[in-house]
C-alpha cells in the first residue's frame, strides 16, 4: 500500500497522508485492510486557511482479505501549509479541540438526549461521521506535527453541499439552520443543568485559542480606513471606531451571563454548514463542520454571527426579528423536550442577551465580510493569509462592510 500526497504550490509543504490503515484500525478493528486510497485538495488556496483539506478515496476490507472490498468516500483534515498559518490558527490546540468535540462532547450530548427519552431516530445528528484522529504518527508522546489528522466522512458523497458565500443563505435555509442550532445550543445547556460535574469536564476544552493580537490590531486599522471612505457612514464614525477598537481579547474572554453560558460553535457561517436538499430543493438536513473554535460562550453569538455574516441580504434587513423570535421559541422547545425549566429562561432576558451578543459580534462580521468576498479563483493573492491587509478592497466587500454597519447603527447595537 503506497503513501498518497498532495503538492502544494512553492513555499508551502506538502501535506501527506500516511498511514491510513493503522488510523482506520481504531473504528474498525484490527483485520481491516486499505487495499488502496487516493487523495486530492478538496478546496483551492484562498477558501480554508485554518487547515489543510484532502479528499480521500479508500478501497478497504473489513475483515481481512477474504472479505469483500469496500469503498470509503472520506475527508482528510490535516495542518495547513505554512507555519505562518499554524501559528494564527493556532493548530496543536485547535485540532485537539475538534478531536474532542467528535470524541467526547458530541457523544455526550446524544447520551444525554437518549437518557430523555429522544428516540434514536431523532437524537441530534448535527456532525459529520468521525473515522478516527491523531496528533501525530507517535502517539506514545504528546507531540503535534504534519501528520495530525482528523478523519471524517466525506458529506458530498451523501448529497450534502454548502451554499455560495458570495450569493448568501435564503430564509427557508436560514431558518432551518438555526432549528438544529437552537438545538445544539439547548442540548448544551440541559447538560450543565442536569450533569454539572459531566459539563465541567466538557467545558476544558472550550476555551480561548491562542491569537496574535497585533494581527488583529492591523485588520481593525485596515477596517476603519475603509470606512473612512464611504460618505455614508461618515456621521457614525466615532461610534464605529469605538466598537472597532475594543480589545479582541476582552471580546473573546467575554464570561456569560448564566444561565444562558453554552458551548458555542463561534465560527458558523456558509462554508461551515452543509446542507442536503429533497428532491424540491428544500432543506432536509444539515451539517455542522469545523469545530476548531468552539467556546463557552453567550450562545446568541452564534446566532447573531450566521445571520450578519452569511444570510442574504435581504435576509437580514428583514427578517432578523423573525428569526430571533424562531431561534427563541425552537430553543424553549427543546429545552422542555429534555425537562428542562424554560422558565429560566424568560424572553425579556433572551432579548438582552440577544443585543449583547449582537454588540460584541460587529468587528467579527466585520473581519468574516474580508474572506466571504476574498475571491480566490480570480485573486491568488487572497490565498495568502500573510499579504491578505495588502490587497485592495472589492467594490463588494465595501459594499459588505456598509450594509453590516448601517445595520448595526439602526439596530442601536453600537
Amino acid at each position: 500500500m503506497g503513501d498518497a500526497e498532495v503538492k502544494f504550490p512553492e513555499g508551502r509543504i506538502e501535506v501527506e497522508l500516511r498511514d491510513l490503515d493503522v488510523l482506520l484500525r481504531k473504528k474498525f478493528g484490527d483485520s481491516l485492510i486499505v487495499d488502496s486510497f487516493t487523495t486530492c485538495n478538496l478546496v483551492p488556496p484562498g477558501e480554508n486557511y485554518g487547515s489543510s483539506m484532502l479528499g480521500v478515496e479508500a478501497v478497504v476490507r473489513r475483515d481481512g482479505q477474504s472479505s469483500e472490498p469496500e469503498e470509503l468516500s472520506l475527508i482528510a483534515k490535516m495542518t495547513p501549509p505554512t507555519e505562518f498559518q499554524k501559528m494564527i490558527f493556532d493548530s496543536p490546540f485547535t485540532f485537539r479541540k475538534e478531536m474532542n468535540m467528535f470524541k467526547v462532547i458530541g457523544p455526550a450530548y446524544q447520551a444525554l438526549e437518549r437518557e430523555c427519552g429522544i428516540p434514536e431516530s431523532e437524537v441530534l445528528d448535527i456532525l459529520p461521521n468521525f473515522y478516527g484522529g491523531r496528533l501525530s504518527l507517535n502517539e506514545t508522546e504528546d507531540t503535534f506535527d504534519h501528520d495530525a489528522v482528523i478523519l471524517m466522512e466525506n458529506l458530498k458523497a451523501k448529497n450534502y453541499a454548502c451554499l455560495d458565500r458570495m450569493v448568501g443563505v435564503d430564509l427557508p435555509h436560514a431558518k432551518f439552520a438555526i432549528e438544529e442550532l437552537a438545538r445544539f445550543h439547548a442540548v448544551s445547556i440541559a447538560v450543565k443543568l442536569k450533569k454539572p460535574d459531566v459539563f465541567e469536564e466538557l467545558k476544558e476544552n472550550a476555551k480561548l485559542r491562542n491569537f496574535e493580537a497585533e494581527m488583529f490590531m492591523e485588520f481593525i486599522t485596515y477596517l476603519i480606513n475603509i470606512v473612512k471612505d464611504v460618505p455614508v457612514l461618515h456621521p457614525h464614525l466615532p461610534r464605529i471606531e469605538k466598537a472597532l477598537s475594543r480589545p479582541v481579547s476582552d471580546i473573546w474572554n467575554m464570561t456569560p451571563e448564566e444561565p444562558w453560558g453554552a458551548i458555542v460553535h463561534t465560527d458558523l457561517w456558509t462554508n461551515n454548514l452543509m446542507f442536503r436538499v429533497d428532491a424540491n430543493g428544500k432543506p432536509e438536513s444539515v451539517k455542522f463542520v469545523d469545530f476548531q473554535t468552539y467556546m463557552y460562550l453567550n450562545p446568541m453569538r452564534d446566532l447573531v454571527f450566521f445571520v450578519i455574516s452569511s444570510c442574504q441580504s435581504e435576509v437580514v434587513s428583514l427578517h432578523m426579528e423573525e428569526l430571533a423570535d424562531f431561534y427563541y421559541e425552537k430553543f424553549l422547545s427543546h429545552l422542555a423536550r429534555l425537562d428542562c425549566d424554560v422558565n429560566l429562561f424568560p424572553r425579556h432576558s433572551f432579548d438582552a442577551q440577544f443585543a449583547a451578543a449582537a454588540s460584541l459580534e460587529f468587528f467579527h462580521c466585520m473581519f468574516m465580510a474580508r474572506i466571504i468576498c476574498a475571491d480566490a479563483k480570480n485573486d491568488p493573492s487572497t490565498a495568502n493569509p500573510e499579504i491578505v491587509l495588502q490587497v485592495e478592497p472589492t467594490d463588494e466587500f465595501r459594499r459588505r462592510l456598509t450594509e453590516i454597519t448601517l445595520k448595526y447603527v439602526n439596530e442601536n447595537w453600537i
